[in-house]
């Protein structure tokens, strides 16, 4: 039986390159804020269908929902460059830059909450950059 949680994660990285291959298409002809606010207005209307049916109301303390509402801004600004470097960039060069995201969380887990990566975290990351270089290349 397949882990939840992983089954999950595959379906999010389905949805995830549907949605850059989506975005590169309608950069195409569609400025890169339009496009972004047009995903926006879609997305905002299947999560609030969803809020609505699960019924769940808005609860945590109130550090944590100015987190939620920091990460909303970082989503949006990050979006419209993403959007907008698909309108100048290829798009497999420019996923693959951005998929190394995930760094940048990694960085502040080490800084600030002091995680020890061992020798595989750290191959792991150096090979994912390095995939990423072959890949532009």
């Amino acid at each position: 039986m397949v882990n939840v949680g992983i089954g999950l994660a595959v379906g999010a990285l389905l949805l995830f390159g549907g949605w850059v291959v989506t975005a590169g298409l309608a950069t195409r002809s569609v400025s890169a804020v339009n496009a972004v606010f047009l995903s926006y207005v879609a997305s905002l209307g299947i999560i609030g269908i969803y809020v609505l049916l699960a019924r769940r109301p808005i609860t945590g303390t109130q550090t944590d929902l100015v987190f939620a509402l920091l990460s909303g801004v970082f989503l949006a600004i990050g979006t419209v460059s993403f959007y907008g470097a698909l309108t100048r960039g290829d798009m497999a060069i420019v996923s693959a830059i951005a998929a190394l995201y995930f760094i940048v969380p990694v960085v502040v887990d080490v800084v600030y909450f002091e995680t020890n990566l061992g020798a595989t975290n750290l191959l792991g990351l150096g090979l994912a950059v390095v995939a990423v270089v072959l890949i532009t290349v």
